[in-house]
Formats: structure tokens, C-alpha cells, sequence
């Protein structure tokens, strides 16, 4: 992301990583809104949905569990559900 400001003095980060990803899921929502896709549309252009993201959230909630509980955590896929055990 840009922080600084454009030779004009304006905001000049239109390039970055969060903006462009704020300005994606915006014209998801608006694509879904107006029935022209649907949500798993998304799931195969490897945009952060919930499908594209669950096991990375599984994979820290194990880290987060292993380390508070001092234990290992076995992370196991079960009839399309991502368990923790």
C-alpha cells in the first residue's frame, strides 16, 4: 500500500493490496446482489473465501490450541468438514 500522496497531493494507493481487495469483494457483492453470480462463483478464482481460507484458520486454531494446551493438535478432513483433534 502507498501511504504517500500523489505529485497532486492526493490519495495515491489505489494499487495497493488492501484496496484492490476491498475494491474485489465490492464488485463480488454487487455481482451477487444483482443475480448475475453466485458466492462459490469466487471459490475458483482463489479470492480469500470462506471455502479458499477454512483450512488456513483450522491450521492456526491448531497452532493456537497446541500451544496454549502444550499438546499436539491433529488436523483430520471428514466427510468435507476440516476437524481438530
Amino acid at each position: 500500500m502507498k501511504y504517500s500522496p500523489s505529485e497532486s497531493g492526493h490519495f495515491d494507493g489505489q494499487r495497493g493490496y488492501g484496496y484492490v481487495s476491498i475494491e474485489k469483494f465490492i464488485d463480488a457483492a454487487r455481482s451477487v446482489n444483482a443475480g448475475l453470480t453466485q458466492p462459490a462463483d469466487y471459490d475458483k478464482h482463489g479470492l480469500p473465501t470462506i471455502a479458499n481460507t477454512v483450512l488456513t484458520t483450522a491450521i492456526l486454531n491448531a497452532g493456537r490450541i497446541s500451544l496454549d494446551e502444550k499438546r499436539p493438535v491433529t488436523i483430520k478432513h471428514n466427510d468435507g468438514q476440516w476437524v481438530l483433534e
